[in-house]
């Protein structure tokens, strides 16, 4: 766009308030003259339905004067037809007067035949006689006359005050077309008269054209009300109607008057173009001097500026503007002739500055050349620019690659990854690790963006990664001696302690073996009988450290687990040390095993009180909380009961306190503890889904908090019954199977002791062999785990095919791996080594007792 025209538009803009005023000018004049026609129509239709109000009232008091002659309200057919042949010549408007009975059949009226006809069929003959009142009816053609009528009806009654007929007006439509004709309607506007169905009953003009013709569409807003509209009338006519409905018994007669749209504006439309006449004219005058005075003033003096500007685009410097004067222009001219001095002073300090360049280059060419890296150029169409001597030698291999694609470097790389990530570099430098399996050797690639394209950097980091990978290897051999030195850490705390529970059980068995005294043979078997129990605690803590031990949770309020278990708390601390609880009164519920919880708070608590031993105050505060994430470390956001223990003890140093949790790892004296007790509790919580932290200083004392958390589950109430602690007895065939001979032997003397006939197998194939020869067996009583051959799973899948109905219960030290494994958790009921004789008992009645 040029100047001038860029002007033009200027001018043009500048403009534009003067024609939006003169436009609202216009809009305000329209609107204003709308509402002057709207008022008068509306007016001129309230005294025309006035009017025609005043005709229906009239019409109406008629009807009453002669409902009350004595003729009609006896029913003389001859004196009714003489007083209203005399009365009709009074009233011209009426076509006929008629006077029916109840039944709509006419027993007098003004029509020359007399004859009789039937109105009963008549919607204003039903309405006066269902209503009792004057009814105004709807456009008709009359049943006597055959003309045009809208009729007027009114009940009468007789002397007794009964109903007895209804007398009927038919008002010409005629002669109401010639009266509101005589109202003097102005030229170009619309008087009519419509009934309540919207049909035309007088109109002028064009009254015969329109009469009994029913308005096109809904046009008024309501035909119950008054107002204007903006219509096309139904002889094609744009005009602005008033219309007034006439109300209580007029019959909602619609009276409208309509005034000629275009007659109306006929004024405001001729000054509007004077108007627009007179704004174009302006504009034109104010454009032709515009463009006069840009071409004397503007564009002569531009056209000097640009022919100055082309010469010393050719670096003709020497070059000037001659424009006088002390205008804008003539300034701009003496700014240009200034920075062509400047453009001719600095061509000379651009042409020093080139020559400073190329030295800098050939610079830079000699630090290339002399590095032992391999130096490349790329351009902007990833072509080689420049390689340098290295380069050459062992990235060209002496090819001659400039102006090759990059991509021919590449070749060695089938995917392309290295030169996708160099392509990178146009946006940030780039650093890549590539390995040339042809010449088997790594690079470094160095790419950075520069003026010219890329700068990439290639260098031979071989014998670092070389080292790299030696001290990797070393890292790994320093990682798997820590790692056997954990085992055999947790090889020989188990060692230690077994053996000292078989060292218990040995001795005992031996001073079983030489007594005779009734009385040592119990006791030393009720001591072989603890270790035993120290033997399973010591495996139930293994097991729960490795978070493999079988949970049994339930909906646990902690507040009722610790009030309930406050007592032996109490004394396992002893007199010495004081326990002190804080509870929350609304704590949540959580869901978890309660006897493991008791046995983690129970080594909580004892840990606290070998920590104190001149005594002290252990606190055991239950709240709820709500984590937020990264607010507890290790721990994922959510809701959480949590449970510490607090203890005004010695506390422990860092190196000790982040160890606590390691396995056989304790600070107490030789004898006086496993190092499972925390190493139990760590991993009851964390298989319970919880969270465990440790706090403690020298001198401080130590808290360890729980987090368990809150169970989505709702409580269900249930009945505990205890059982009576006698150990049932039975008769039935079981047949028990096991690897471990020494097993075999000692649970088929228990069950055989208490009734039970036992039939013994090693194996599950010497199981299913006697199952398959046709011996009853009321329950199959089988260990899962048999190195040699089939499972006890496998063995009671296929003992269920071949006796549907028989009982099977599985026994195992261990089972949580094998249930895995064959996917069979809570296939089978499992009893868990090691086993009294008593709750064997009770759980083999329990299952043969079932239906």
């Amino acid at each position: 766009m040029t100047l001038l025209s860029r002007l033009f538009l200027l001018v043009a803009v500048a403009l534009l308030p003067a024609i939006a005023i003169q436009a609202y000018n216009e809009f305000d004049r329209r609107c204003t003259r709308q509402v002057e026609v709207q008022n008068q129509a509306f007016n001129s239709a309230k005294l025309a339905a006035a009017d025609q109000q005043q005709i229906v009232q009239g019409i109406r008091q008629v009807l009453i004067a002669i409902s009350e002659l004595p003729s009609i309200k006896a029913k003389d057919g001859l004196g009714c037809n003489a007083y209203l042949a005399a009365m009709k010549p009074r009233f011209p408007a009426f076509i006929t007067l008629i006077v029916t009975d109840l039944n709509g059949l006419t027993f007098c009226h003004t029509a020359p035949n007399h004859k009789q006809v039937d109105l009963s069929r008549r919607a204003y003959f039903a309405s006066a006689r269902t209503t009792g009142a004057f009814t105004v009816g709807e456009f008709s053609i009359g049943l006597l006359t055959g003309r045009k009528i809208i009729p007027f009806a009114l009940p009468f009654y007789d002397d007794n005050g009964n109903m007895g007929g209804v007398i009927i007006a038919s008002l010409g439509l005629d002669w109401l077309a010639d009266y509101i004709a005589r109202k003097g309607v102005p030229e170009g506007a619309a008087l009519a008269v419509k009934d309540r169905n919207g049909t035309y009953l007088a109109r002028y003009p064009d009254n015969d054209r329109f009469v009994g013709t029913r308005m096109h569409g809904n046009k008024y807003p309501t035909m119950d009300d008054g107002g204007t509209v903006d219509i096309v009338d139904i002889d094609g006519v744009e005009r602005i109607e008033g219309y007034s409905a006439m109300q209580g018994d007029s019959g909602r007669l619609v009276v409208s008057f309509g005034l000629d749209k275009a007659r109306a504006f006929d004024e405001i439309e001729r000054k509007t173009l004077r108007d627009i006449f007179l704004i174009v004219l302006s504009t034109a005058l104010v454009l032709i001097l515009t463009s006069l005075g840009a071409r004397q003033f503007i564009h002569r003096p531009l056209g000097k500026l640009v022919d100055a500007a082309n010469q010393w685009r050719l670096g003709e410097f020497g070059r000037r503007v001659d424009i006088r004067g002390s205008s804008e222009i003539a300034r701009v001219a003496d700014a240009f002739n200034t920075m062509a001095d400047a453009l001719e002073y600095r061509e000379q300090e651009l042409s020093k500055a080139k020559e400073t360049a190329e030295e800098a280059a050939a610079r830079i060419t000699t630090i290339f050349e002399s590095t032992n890296d391999s130096v490349l150029i790329i351009d902007w169409d990833w072509r080689i620019s420049y390689l340098n001597g290295p380069a050459w030698a062992r990235v060209a291999e002496g090819r001659d690659i400039i102006g090759m694609p990059l991509s021919e470097l590449f070749r060695d790389d089938p995917d392309m990854e290295v030169l996708r990530q160099i392509q990178e570099a146009e946006q940030h430098p780039v650093f890549v690790e590539a390995f040339c399996a042809r010449r088997n050797i790594w690079y470094a690639i160095n790419a950075f963006p520069s003026s010219q394209g890329l700068a990439i950097f290639v260098r031979d980091i071989t014998e670092h990664k070389h080292a790299l990978e030696a001290r990797r290897l070393i890292e790994e051999q320093f990682q798997q001696s820590q790692k056997m030195e954990s085992v055999g850490q947790l090889t020989g705390g188990v060692a230690h302690d077994f053996n000292n529970l078989l060292t218990v059980v040995s001795g005992n068995l031996e001073l079983v073996e030489a007594a005779t005294d009734v009385g040592k043979i119990r006791k030393s078997a009720a001591a072989a009988r603890r270790a035993i129990d120290r033997g399973a605690k010591l495996t139930a803590q293994l097991l729960a450290f490795s978070r493999r031990q079988t949970l049994i949770p339930k909906l646990v309020n902690a507040n009722q687990l610790i009030c309930g278990f406050q007592g032996i708390i109490s004394q396992a601390v002893g007199a010495g040390c004081e326990v002190t609880l804080r509870t929350d009164d609304r704590l949540w519920l959580c869901y978890v095993d309660p006897s493991l919880l008791e046995t983690a708070l129970l080594n909580l608590v004892l840990n606290a009180r070998d920590a104190m031993p001149d005594g002290g105050v252990i606190e055991i505060e239950t709240r709820n909380i709500v984590a937020e994430e990264g607010t507890i470390a290790g721990c994922s956001a959510g809701p959480y009961v949590r449970l510490s223990v607090a203890d005004t003890g010695c506390g422990m140093p860092p190196e000790v306190r982040d160890r606590v949790f390691e396995p056989f790892f304790t600070t107490k004296e030789v004898g006086k503890g496993t190092g499972l007790g925390l190493s139990m509790v760590y991993g009851f919580v964390r298989q319970s889904g919880g969270h465990i932290t440790v706090e403690s200083a020298p001198g401080v004392g130590t808290t360890i908090v729980l987090y368990l958390p809150k169970a989505m589950q709702k409580p269900d109430v249930e009945e505990e019954t205890r059982q009576p602690q006698v150990i049932p007895t039975g008769s039935e065939r079981i047949l028990l199977v096991d690897d471990n001979e020494d097993i075999l032997k000692v649970t088929s003397e228990m069950l055989t002791t208490y009734g039970y006939q036992v039939f013994c197998a090693q194996n599950g194939a010497e199981a299913l062999r006697m199952l398959a020869s046709g011996q009853e067996f009321e329950l199959l009583f089988s260990d899962i785990v048999m190195p040699h051959g089939m499972s006890g799973i496998e063995l009671a899948r296929e003992a269920r095919r071949l006796r549907a109905d028989i009982k099977i219960l599985l026994t195992s030290g261990y089972a949580r791996d094998a249930l895995q494994r064959h996917d069979a958790a809570d296939e089978f009921p499992i009893i868990h080594k090691p086993f009294r004789l008593a709750d064997l008992a009770r759980r083999l009645q329990e299952m043969l007792r079932e239906a």
